[in-house]
């Protein structure tokens, strides 16, 4: 025990707090804590509290404090703008309560769930300055639209910023029945923000319910949301979609003629999907296991644990199969391969299953899993399914792909015509060839058939802007020009690029091609601005994808009497809270 001559006297929580600059600590009862962190810390040793400062967690919760309390002064600018003009205090409680809101959206907490007594009593006695909660119903009515008015002006703000904009849509339809589209925003120039690992993002602009699907709808859709937030048409550098006739037509009656900046990009990823597709309907035989086993499982929940229980008596994986999803798109590859290392352990289970039950199911389980034909099958698909799925995960992401599209396209296509060569299994070397022709077919410059990417050319011209490929490459500028439409009427651009094609030795070629044009800014500074927007098209529509995921969140079951004004509401608050 310290002696209490090492200790101050009189040293109260109240002192120690002053001596430090306000906000660094508070007091509560007969406690000093710490206003970043919310943790006790010993008052009575200067050390202790020096200690406390200088470690790691603190500062992390400091940064975030910071940002918090940034976010905290623009909403209370927002405040004393959109409310009559009133005290401190209440303008202190507005702040709270949209905060409150706020945070609520961006979690897809509903609202309703603050009604709950305990709760409502739990956030008033902790929430500093925020009072007496209001019910749900005068939250929405009262704050909902003020939130998301501001929400608008942020975005409006980072996109006003930008030089140039991707935009990304797609269509579906929700659990009710309506034609959901959804429109999203990827800014692809050199002022937004870094992401770790070059990734994109995307900004929902908005959900918007259409009466049907064409490309008079959706050309509409677009055009409004363009005019709504501000956004002049020369800079939108992409218009990327699926592959869906009504989406080429959109493009090539209507929007081509206004985005004169823009190309038109077709989803990579649909096309490797496609692909998978492929294989499932030559392996026919493959399919009718992975159609049984999952029926086998899902159709008797208690077999799953039996089977678990037979594996780890058996002392190998204890991994069930894995449940193929048509909409997402590696799933099946997974399946057979889980498959094709199972197939003795599914006779031996199902054998003692089939001592308990008569169902067709098991039988015709133990028949597929004891054919010669299908454990053929399953050893040419584990020749050739990693590669295809390690493809299609690569391209399911939201990276910087546009210099590499092209080429590792083409790789994939020489690997697929090699394979089918040296391939003697029938199925597998069919499902080679038909793949290569699909694969030619979309990537090719002059495409016969509607499917494919009518931003081949594009992407071509886009290698150059990678140092690596400009330095081995003989590149013609007037490609260049005619296939990038930044390019258009614009001379000190051209000049910039003939220069730089000029002097690429002198280059190096080490790192991001992005990295490299944000240090060549002085030197191109023209053509690191398109170099930048070009790298930085999406090569997928994924973005979309995965915001109607978030859609059928936000749209869940218990939530289905969600009003219909208020559900892109809810959906742009949480799907753009962790971009914002």
């Amino acid at each position: 025990m310290y002696s209490s001559k090492k200790l101050p006297k009189k040293m109260t929580p109240q002192k120690r707090a002053k001596e430090f600059d306000p906000g660094v600590f508070h007091v509560s009862g007969d406690h000093l804590f710490c206003s970043s962190c919310n943790v006790p810390v010993d008052y009575m040793r200067m050390s202790s509290c020096r200690k406390h400062l200088a470690s790691a967690v603190h500062s992390r919760k400091a940064e975030g404090k910071v940002d918090s309390n940034d976010k905290k002064r623009k909403l209370q600018e927002t405040v004393s703008n959109m409310f009559e003009k009133q005290t401190d205090q209440r303008m202190q409680r507005r702040v709270e309560l949209m905060s409150l809101v706020k945070e609520f959206c961006g979690a897809n907490i509903p609202l309703n769930v603050i009604d709950r007594p305990a709760l409502k009593s739990y956030l008033e006695a902790n929430l500093s300055g925020i009072g007496s909660i209001p019910t749900s119903r005068n939250l929405r009515q009262n704050y909902l639209p003020k939130i998301f008015e501001l929400h608008l002006k942020e975005l409006k703000t980072l996109l006003r910023n930008a030089s140039s904009i991707a935009l990304v849509c797609d269509e579906t339809t929700d659990p009710e029945d309506r034609y959901i589209f959804n429109l999203l925003a990827v800014d692809c120039s050199e002022s937004s923000p870094s992401q770790p690992g070059h990734k994109l993002r995307a900004l929902l602009l908005n959900s918007v319910v259409l009466d049907s699907t064409n490309h008079k709808t959706v050309s509409e859709t677009v055009l409004k949301e363009l005019y709504k937030y501000e956004i002049p048409l020369t800079k939108i550098s992409a218009f990327v979609t699926d592959n869906a006739s009504y989406m080429h037509k959109t493009w090539s009656s209507s929007l081509r003629a206004v985005l004169l900046n823009a190309v038109h990009v077709t989803c990579t990823a649909h096309l490797l999907n496609l692909i998978c597709e492929i294989w499932q309907s030559e392996f026919k035989a493959v399919n009718d296991l992975v159609v049984a086993i999952k029926k086998g499982f899902t159709a008797c929940p208690s077999r799953k644990a039996r089977f678990l229980q037979y594996l780890r008596a058996k002392g190998g994986s204890e991994a069930l199969p894995p449940v193929p999803v048509s909409t997402r798109w590696n799933t099946w590859f997974r399946a057979a391969m889980y498959h094709e290392s199972h197939l003795d352990d599914y006779i031996t289970f199902f054998k003692e299953e089939a001592e308990a039950s008569s169902s067709l199911t098991v039988s015709n389980i133990i028949s597929l899993s004891s054919c010669r034909k299908i454990e053929a099958d399953l050893t040419c698909l584990k020749k050739y399914a990693p590669h295809l799925m390690s493809i299609l995960t690569e391209y399911e992401t939201s990276s910087v792909k546009a210099h590499l599209l092209i080429r590792e396209l083409k790789l994939l296509a020489e690997w697929l015509e090699i394979s089918a060569s040296a391939e003697n299994h029938q199925s597998g070397k069919t499902a080679l060839q038909r793949s290569l022709v699909k694969l030619n077919s979309y990537i090719s410059e002059q495409p016969t058939t509607r499917f494919c990417q009518p931003a081949t050319r594009f992407f071509n011209s886009c290698q150059i802007f990678d140092v690596s490929y400009a330095q081995i490459a003989n590149v013609d500028p007037e490609v260049v020009f005619d296939s990038i439409p930044w390019f258009d009427d614009d001379t000190s651009a051209k000049a910039e690029l003939k220069l730089y094609l000029s002097s690429t030795d002198e280059l190096s070629p080490d790192g991001h091609p992005v990295d490299f044009w944000r240090a060549a800014e002085k030197r191109f500074p023209k053509l690191s601005r398109i170099a930048i927007s070009c790298l930085s098209v999406p090569v997928n529509s994924v973005a979309a994808e995965r915001s109607f995921s978030l859609y059928s969140a936000v749209l869940r079951d218990d939530r289905r009497s969600i009003d219909e004004a208020n559900l892109p509401v809810y959906n742009m608050l949480y799907q753009n809270s962790s971009n914002i």
